[in-house]
This record gives structure tokens, sequence and C-alpha cells, in this order.
């Protein structure tokens, strides 16, 4: 998720908890004053301090319900994850923005609500009163979400909210009592938010430093080998042994703009009117008042997407073509296969190049390219998985037999309706290579398998 986006759901919920308060403070009024005061004679006064913080109160809890309900659909059916700290394994895997994002703003969205309670009432100015009513508040809302399908019921989520709960208490308590001019006090009120700043600075430093970058087929949870039955045909190799780690073309906003550009200027499109998304890794080059054609970019590996969306008009269709052909208008587009490419259709005017890591030199080769050619005599879509990547170093890695018997202990990806596996039959085990998150395609052990009767590859990290 974009930060625009999160602002646009901020403010259009930020708006609703407005005309909510406008609404609750006249009927307050209308109640106060007029039936209150008036008509029972009511001598009890409320002081303006207390009202701004109700109002304000009613507006965050407003804002809460909206975007934990009301900016998404019933389509979880009741999903439950009981693994703690499971959402923040997922995200240093894959270490992208977007996790992280869930993560800081599910501790964020309490932090108002310990900063209010205490200043409503000087009861919950005691630290296990805001506690309970952050740990009921979190436990209604992910119960609420499980029975409505709105949301996932995750102990990370309560573990979060919590968090932000005394976060947010703690600030308020910490200026209260520097205030009173009793500093070792505050320091402890501030310590939570102080932790989290200083847990957080240093998973980022930490990863920003390391070579590499992470793995996003690291396992999250152990796969259910209980009662499984493991067999496997081959001798496994006990020796480690050192290979490449190469390094992809990766690209900064300003570079793939640039190679878009270029990219578009080659078919002579005219570029004057670009939509351009951005995301963490990627971004999406719309073409065109109607948004004609597109390009889909990943910075990682300089991959992408290219669709002529003409290509839906009635009278376009897809055409069986030559390769000579196709690959003359590839080269149009600026792309250059290898001589020894294996070529073959997918599907009428769809074809693939698929080259299995060639190296040549201090470079790899590897992926594929998937083009539609259409009967106007145009190529009107490509996928572009065919990269070349750079040599880094040789690095040791584990051996068959080690990586073996990660799988032995689950420590593997693996998703079926029947979580338990019953039978898992090795056939087969080669090096094969993965893109990192920040764009090294490090050495895997991909073993071929079957698992429970269906074939699967098992991906283990290599380094």
């Amino acid at each position: 998720m974009r930060l625009q986006e999160i602002i646009e759901i901020v403010r259009e919920y930020f708006l609703l908890a407005f005309i909510a308060v406008i609404v609750f403070g006249i009927l307050f009024f209308l109640g106060y004053f007029i039936v209150y005061k008036k008509l029972l004679g009511g001598k009890k006064s409320l002081s303006k301090r207390r009202l701004l913080f109700c109002g304000l109160f009613i507006g965050y809890l407003i804002m809460v319900i909206g975007v934990t309900f009301l900016n998404r659909g019933s389509n979880y059916e009741g999903r439950i994850v009981l693994a703690f700290l499971s959402s923040y394994r997922e995200a240093w895997y894959s270490f992208s923005v977007r996790d992280w994002q869930f993560l800081l703003l599910n501790i964020f969205m309490f932090v108002p609500l310990g900063i209010l309670l205490p200043l409503l009432h000087s009861r919950f100015q005691r630290a296990i009163w805001t506690i309970v009513v952050a740990l009921l508040f979190t436990l209604s809302i992910e119960t609420f979400q499980f029975i409505t399908g709105y949301g996932i019921f995750e102990v990370d989520d309560l573990f979060n909210n919590l968090l932000g709960g005394i976060i947010g208490y703690g600030i308020v308590m910490g200026f209260m009592t520097l205030k009173e001019k009793e500093i070792k006090r505050s320091f402890y009120y501030f310590s939570p938010l102080l932790v989290v700043i200083l847990s957080f600075g240093s998973i980022f430093t930490y990863y920003h430093l390391k070579e590499f970058g992470n793995l996003s087929i690291t396992p999250i949870h152990r796969s259910d080998l209980i009662q499984a039955t493991i067999t496997r045909d081959i001798q496994l190799n006990e020796n480690r042994m050192a290979v490449p780690v190469y390094k992809a073309p990766s690209y900064t906003k300003d570079t793939a703009d640039d190679f878009i550009l270029t990219f578009f200027e080659r078919i002579n499109l005219d570029t004057s009117n670009t939509e351009v998304i951005s995301y963490q890794n990627e971004i999406l080059h719309w073409i065109g008042e109607e948004r004609s054609h597109s390009i889909w970019f990943r910075f990682l590996d300089g991959s992408y997407d290219y669709t002529d969306f003409s290509s839906f008009r009635e009278d376009k269709g897809p055409e069986d073509v030559d390769e000579e052909t196709l690959k003359e208008k590839v080269r149009q587009f600026g792309i250059d296969l290898p001589q020894d490419a294996h070529f073959q259709k997918v599907d009428t005017g769809t074809y693939e190049w698929m080259v299995d890591k060639k190296e040549i030199e201090n470079q790899l080769v590897d992926g594929f390219l998937t083009v539609t050619y259409y009967n106007d005599d145009t190529v009107k879509s490509i996928v572009n998985r065919l990269i070349t990547y750079e040599k880094v170093r040789d690095v040791q890695i584990k051996s068959e037999q080690e990586a073996y018997e990660e799988i032995l202990k689950g420590k593997f990806q693996y998703y079926s309706e029947n979580k338990r596996i019953e039978t898992l039959q090795i056939d087969q085990v080669e090096v094969s290579y993965h893109l990192d998150s920040k764009g090294y395609y490090q050495p895997i052990y991909a073993f071929h398998s079957t698992v429970d009767g269906v074939g699967t590859i098992i991906l283990i990290p290599g380094i």
C-alpha cells in the first residue's frame, strides 16, 4: 500500500469522524441544555476540556471502525493466526514496505487510545485500567473481524494494538510527570516508545548493513511432518561447495523511468501524456488519455509486463507467426535473445523463449520471455523475465544433506488445505537460484518431490 493510499484512507474516515462528532455534539447540546438544564432544571456542569476530549475520543473510535471494517470486504472466511510474531517473520523475510507498514500502522492506530483515556478520566492514569480497555477493544475488533469475515483474527494484531495503547499511555503520562519535574519517572513512561524505536531502528540498520538480502522462500511456519512417511531414491552429497552469487540489473525510480520512456519511444508512442504510479520496488506507467498502453516495471531485476490494450478490440486477435518474424518484432522493443534460447508455442499467437541458467563468462542468463502476436502484425503483450545477472562472488552453501535435514524438520514452505503431510518422496535435487530482497540472485536447493501424490518443488535457502 502506497503512502498516498494510506493518506486517502485517513482523510476519508477523518471526514466521516468529523461529521459524526458534529452530529453527536448537536444531540448532546439538545439533550444537555434543553432537556437536562431547562426542562429538568439540572445544575451539574461539564468542563470544556472534558467535552473536547470526549469529542476527540468519539471521532477516534469512528476512524478506527472505518479503517478496520468499512475499508475492506467480507472475504477472509474466519481465518485465525495464533503464531506469535509470525507477521514480523514474514515482514523480515520479504522485507517489503507493505508488510512493515501494516505492523507499524497496527501499533500507531492504538496510540491515540492510550493518550485519550488518561485525559478523559483520572482512573485511566493508572496503567492497568488503560491496558485492560485497550486489550478489550482490540480483542473486540479481532473477534468481530473473525465472525464477519472482515479480517483475520491474529495474535500479532492483539500484541501490536496493545503495544500502541501502552505507548500512547506512556507518552501522555510522561509529559504529565515532566510538568511535575519528575525526570526519572517520565523516562520510565517514555520507555515503551523508546524501546520500539530502538528495536525497529536496529532491525532496519542490520538489514541495510548485511551484504545480501532476505529470501521470501524462507518459511514462517514449519510444515507438519509428525505423521509423514518420508522416502528418497537419491544419494545426497554431504560436502559443502562454493557457488556464485549474482546481482540483477537493479533500477532506481529515475533509471526505471528512463528505461520505460526509451521503451515506448522505440515503438513510436507519444509519452507526453503519461500517468505514473510508484511503489516501493515497482512502477506502473500508463500511456495516453484512455490508458492505451501500460508497462509494469520491477526495480529489483528490471523485469516488466507490457500491454497494448488495443488487443481488446473486436477486430484484433492473436495469430500464429514463425520464430524469425517474431524475433524481429521483439528487437524493435530493444530485446535481444540468446541464440540457444528454447522457443515454444504456448497458445495461438503466444510464444515463449526460455533460458535455464546459462553461464556466459561472469554472467548468468536465466528466465523466460513470453510475447503475444496479433493479426495486425504487432506484438500486443510482453512478459519479460529473461534477466542477465552479473557475478558478485563465490559463497559456500550448505551441503545437500544439510538442506535435506531442514526438510526433515519441516523448515520449508508448503501450502495445502490439508496442512498435515502424510507422504513425502524426494525424487531429485539441484542447485537453483532465487531473487532476494536486495536484488541478489542467491543459490538455493530445489528438491523435486512428491507430496501426498502431488508433484512439488521444495525450496531451501543455500546460504
